[in-house]
């Protein structure tokens, strides 16, 4: 780990509003920790899980590695469990398909000390706020994100348009029901098999 580099990175990683948002959630590590510990248990997978979990109780869920100990291959695990869960409550909870790129694990599980791996992580926070603020218990989580200061909570909201109103990032796929689907929006679903070639008459 280059420290030099990553560390004034992951102090302004840590204290991010993402960050920040889903520490409404627990502590990320006990006592004392320092932005290296919080990082390490952000990218091991194991409470952004648990983190899921609150959001979706329903989630089928499946057995994490609560031991991670830096091991690549158990963090690649446990992320890619979470990635699943994240589609699956988009797709078949809230209805909507996610157009943005979806996190690397890999960069995430073989690199987490670089720019790549926190750029990646950050999207993995902004699809769980999605998540968060559009389920069922979304009353709970948004009055958490309203005790927050003003500016995280400015910038929280920024967050949620970016992932809610956004169709490039994440398409609703109710509002075929509602709406003539034409244009760039037909050619998108095709390319991604939700609307077929063909208009339905």
């Amino acid at each position: 780990m280059e420290n030099e580099i990553f560390t004034p990175l992951l102090e302004q990683f840590m204290t991010s509003p993402l960050v920040t948002w889903v520490k409404t959630f627990g502590p990320l590590a006990a006592g004392n920790a320092t932005n290296l510990d919080e990082y390490l248990v952000l990218v091991d997978g194991v409470f952004l899980n648990q983190v899921m979990h609150q959001i979706n109780p329903k989630s089928e869920s499946q057995r994490v590695n609560k031991k991670v100990n830096n091991a690549a291959s158990l963090r690649i695990r446990n992320l890619s469990i979470l990635v699943k869960q994240i589609k699956f409550s988009y797709q078949k909870t809230l209805q909507q398909l996610i157009l943005m790129s979806l996190p690397n694990v890999l960069i995430i599980g073989k690199n987490p000390f670089s720019e790549q791996g926190t750029e990646e992580i950050k999207k993995l926070l902004l699809l769980l706020l999605g998540c968060a603020v559009q389920c069922q218990k979304k009353e709970e989580f948004i009055e958490r994100i309203q005790g927050l200061d003003l500016d995280t909570k400015a910038s929280v909201a920024a967050h949620i348009q970016e992932i809610t109103h956004n169709q490039e990032n994440v398409f609703d796929l109710q509002w075929m029901e509602v709406t003539d689907v034409s244009g760039r929006y037909r050619a998108t679903l095709e390319k991604y098999g939700i609307a077929s070639k063909k208009t339905d008459r």
